[in-house]
């Protein structure tokens, strides 16, 4: 996934969001956001790589973070990466305004823990 570049990242959601659409008789009324942290084994820091708050206990390490829209049936729908030193709490509206513009989208209903 890390070769990715942001056209295929596009296409492969694109993908899932359609076959998605068609499982679910062609409305996405529900998705579940959920929020983690991806340590790299190593201090060295880059653009995206930096220390920040772990979910693993890693404070030494490098890590990012990890937001992901999924469906009701756990189909995936959409991701983004964040520096790792973003505070969590502020990833979940800017994948969902992603989401909505990009399959404009219009009513569904937004599911998250604290």
């Amino acid at each position: 996934m890390d070769k990715l570049d942001e056209i295929f990242r596009q296409r492969v959601q694109q993908i899932s969001v359609e076959h998605t659409r068609r499982l679910l008789g062609g409305k996405i009324g529900i998705v579940f956001y959920d929020v983690t942290t991806l340590y790299f084994e190593t201090a060295h820091e880059d653009k995206l790589r930096s220390p920040g708050f772990s979910k693993d206990g890693k404070t030494a390490e490098t890590q990012i973070v990890l937001g992901l829209l999924v469906s009701m049936d756990g189909y995936p729908l959409s991701y983004s990466v964040f520096n790792g030193s973003q505070y969590e709490g502020r990833t979940m509206i800017p994948i969902i305004d992603d989401f909505v513009q990009r399959f404009e989208l219009t009513d569904f209903v937004v599911v998250a823990d604290a």
